[in-house]
């Protein structure tokens, strides 16, 4: 019989790392904490918590490492990781020119039956030797059997070969969908196989290109490389998030082969807000596992021209908010950001969405903002959800794909938190490998994985490690709307835990993306352990 006035696991011998009250960012310490059932019944001392033991009381000895929150991926794509994960690697590790592309599908094809389509991540047409996107008839080459379907790692792109348009029912005469383009031969006008911002596109014209067993070890992997690392919480930030996607979420959940907490955003339309709404799915709706998010709104320049235009991104804008929805804009390039800062402001102000509870909209990446821009973001009253990981991951190439000006404002977490903006961190995995600690390093010293720093190291910048942990736990949390929940070691919040092989506040500065947990856990239960 279960004693339910003793904890059911004791943590001890711990250096537990639990946020201090008040404005400023920061940690004290505890020794041991108490979880009783999925949540946290208590920290202190040793003394304190055995005292809180009981017979039937798991205990685990920390032997002096340290205890933090869960952290919380606050974006990121979970399907996208999954498949990644099963897929064909196509990155610049493993594909430095097209015909080594080539040479991936074609041993994949020639190991899968007929007609089964070969998907591969990550390729960078930057990165290959012919500094070009490969076409389709470049996939032809390798595979007439099978279709093909290359993933850009920047996730915006993709290419078939002639198979796979065949079956997306692409053809010379197709016109571009809204949002996205149709690379054509500039001589001929046949599509070349490269796709601009089509995904939604693909999805709803090919449904799932994955098998099913190539789907449950994705599945499989994903759980276990976001639990590894320490990852209890993530937001999916699917722009075409709808109910069918939720469903499967919910499924994955109910077999309990994902583990971690999601928050799906709603992918925002007339008729996906009309679905969510008539399957009675609003802003919360869910279980602590599973919960609906913020409305995802895409803001690009694919096309030389803003996507959607500033009257149309207002009125999403309006009718996410008429629905109870805030919103998360997509805005990478300098114009989107401004653009998604005033509208945001300018419906704030309005008073069109002043419901009491409901989490602050949110400006997604804010890649490239120089300090005219960082003033626009605050006054409009905006979370921005940043991804300072790609710093570290791809920091030395920015050097040949942006100018030199433009260096020490993208991802400028230092100077949007300095002025006041709320700052939360995710990942946008798979674009980038969801290992929070990484970005955590970069958001510190603003440096490569090379260690490298090329708009130098000034305060303003950076913030301290206090508060990139903390954007990467209670922000995260914050930023969802679900800071009462998790996010810290506090009485009463879910026991959601990751034991460090190192205290990240005793470590050389160097050694912070090193650093790895030793276990994880998720509502009380140990999910991972090394």
């Amino acid at each position: 019989m279960t004693d339910h006035n003793h904890a059911d696991l004791a943590l001890l011998n711990a250096r537990v790392l639990i946020p201090a009250n008040g404005v400023r960012p920061g940690f004290r310490h505890a020794q041991a904490v108490a979880i009783r059932g999925d949540t946290i019944a208590g920290s202190g001392t040793n003394s304190t918590i055995s005292a809180m033991s009981g017979s039937g009381t798991r205990t685990i000895d920390c032997a002096g490492m340290t205890l933090i929150p869960g952290m919380v991926d606050s974006h990121c794509h979970l399907l996208a990781l999954a498949a990644s994960l099963s897929g064909l690697d196509c990155s610049p590790k493993s594909a430095s020119s097209i015909n080594e592309l080539q040479r991936l599908v074609k041993q994949r094809a020639d190991g899968i039956p007929r007609g089964e389509w070969v998907r591969g991540f990550g390729y960078d047409n930057e990165s290959l030797s012919e500094n070009r996107h490969p076409s389709r008839w470049d996939l032809d080459q390798a595979t007439f059997n099978n279709p093909v379907r290359l993933e850009h790692r920047s996730g915006h792109a993709t290419t078939l070969n002639s198979m796979g348009l065949e079956l997306a029912g692409i053809q010379k005469d197709t016109p571009d969908p809204v949002g996205g383009v149709i690379d054509r031969d500039s001589v001929t006008g046949e599509p070349t196989g490269l796709l601009f911002e089509m995904a939604d596109f693909l999805r709803t014209r090919l449904g799932s290109t994955r098998s099913p067993d190539d789907f449950q070890l994705g599945i499989e992997s994903l759980n276990r490389k976001l639990l590894s690392c320490g990852i209890t919480s993530v937001q999916d930030a699917g722009p075409s998030n709808d109910v069918d996607r939720w469903h499967t979420f919910l499924k994955l959940k109910e077999q309990k082969r994902l583990s971690c907490r999601v928050t799906m955003m709603a992918g925002l339309s007339e008729s996906r807000l009309g679905e969510f709404h008539n399957a009675g799915l609003v802003l919360g709706s869910g279980s602590k596992g599973l919960r609906l998010g913020h409305a995802k709104i895409m803001l690009t320049f694919t096309t030389g021209i803003m996507s959607p235009g500033a009257d149309r991104l207002r009125e999403l804008v309006i009718m996410a908010h008429e629905n109870g929805f805030p919103v998360a804009i997509h805005a990478v390039e300098q114009e989107a950001i401004a653009a998604a800062a005033r509208v945001i402001q300018v419906s704030r102000h309005a008073g069109e969405f002043q419901v009491s509870g409901i989490p602050e909209d949110r400006i997604e990446h804010c890649s490239e903002c120089p300090p005219e821009l960082v003033d626009l973001v605050r006054t409009s009253g905006a979370t921005v959800v940043s991804q300072p990981g790609f710093i570290y991951w791809q920091g030395s190439e920015y050097n040949d794909r942006v100018e030199s000006e433009l260096w020490p404002h993208l991802y400028p977490v230092g100077e949007l938190t300095r002025v006041g903006v709320p700052v939360a961190f995710g990942s946008d995995s798979p674009v980038i490998d969801p290992n929070p600690w990484p970005g955590i390093y970069a958001a510190v010293t603003r440096r490569t994985r090379f260690g490298r720093n090329h708009d130098g190291v000034r305060p303003s910048r950076t913030v301290t490690l206090e508060q990139a942990l903390s954007m990467y736990t209670l922000a995260g949390a914050r930023s969802e709307g679900t800071q009462d929940l998790k996010g810290d070691i506090q009485a009463g919040k879910l026991a959601d835990l990751v034991l460090l092989d190192k205290d990240p506040f005793q470590v050389e500065t160097g050694e912070l993306p090193a650093i790895k947990p030793v276990l994880t856990i998720l509502g009380g239960r140990v999910v991972w352990e090394i």
